[in-house]
């Protein structure tokens, strides 16, 4: 699924790196708390896997698919006009398809998805793209165990004997949401979840307690601070352990 800060493409470089962890030591529950388009949940195997969020509409496109909903095809931008504004009329698993399926750069609601394919002349039709990329990975999810709640009050907050992947709003990104994200009480929760559990969080840069055990350069479209200079777009990709 297309979504804001997706570890889709690096996914081959990270979860290797998880599933190790998951199959030496044993573990039972794979647990993530910002869940968002499941492109890293998708590809750990594990008895237990928990995907949370804190958008409702997102976790409610999420389970509605698990029951077996079929989501539309394509998406008009009429439609897509008439959700946006009048989100309160329809079901939030709807709202959520919509939001995030039919919108430009994956932002939920970032304005509707245009533009045309390589030759310049043929439009693509981004809706049904993402349509084609859900329904591809929604197998992959079907016994996910998907929950919504802030992170720091989910049930599985104070979960033990887990592999843990957090992967927050980066610092100076695209958020989907417009609430600001208090980074120093994730990364306390981090330090005590990481004592119980195995933690591994993907961010640009962490305190000084947590080790980078992954890194990778790449190019960024989603950031606040975009232009046309290259160097401005190139970050370091990392992931980290709790020192602990």
């Amino acid at each position: 699924m297309k979504y804001v800060g997706s570890k889709n493409r690096i996914s081959k470089h990270i979860a290797p790196i998880i599933q190790e962890c998951i199959n030496k030591n044993n573990i039972k529950t794979y647990y993530e708390p910002f869940v968002g388009g499941g492109n890293m949940i998708d590809k750990i195997k594990c008895q237990s896997r928990i995907g949370n969020d804190v958008h409702k509409e997102l976790i409610a496109m999420w389970k509605q698919l698990q029951k077996g909903w079929k989501p539309p095809s394509h998406i008009t931008e009429e439609e897509y006009i008439m959700v946006r504004d009048n989100r309160e009329a329809y079901p939030d698993y709807y709202v959520g398809y919509v939001g995030f399926n039919a919108t430009f750069g994956a932002k939920y609601f970032g304005g509707y998805a245009r533009g045309f394919k390589a030759d310049g002349i043929t439009p693509r039709n981004h809706s049904n793209e993402a349509y084609r990329n859900l329904m591809k990975q929604l197998p992959q999810v079907m016994d996910v165990e998907f929950v919504c709640s802030d992170y720091l009050n989910s049930k599985y907050t104070r979960i033990k004997n887990a592999v843990i992947y957090c992967d927050p709003p980066y610092q100076g990104t695209t958020k989907y949401e417009t609430s600001l994200f208090d980074y120093d009480a994730f990364w306390e929760w981090c330090r005590e979840v990481g004592r119980d559990n195995y933690l591994f969080v993907s961010e640009y840069n962490a305190p000084k307690d947590f080790e980078c055990i992954w890194s990778k350069e790449h190019l960024v479209n989603v950031d606040s601070n975009r232009g046309n200079d290259r160097k401005s777009k190139v970050r370091i990709e990392k992931l980290f352990t709790y020192k602990s």
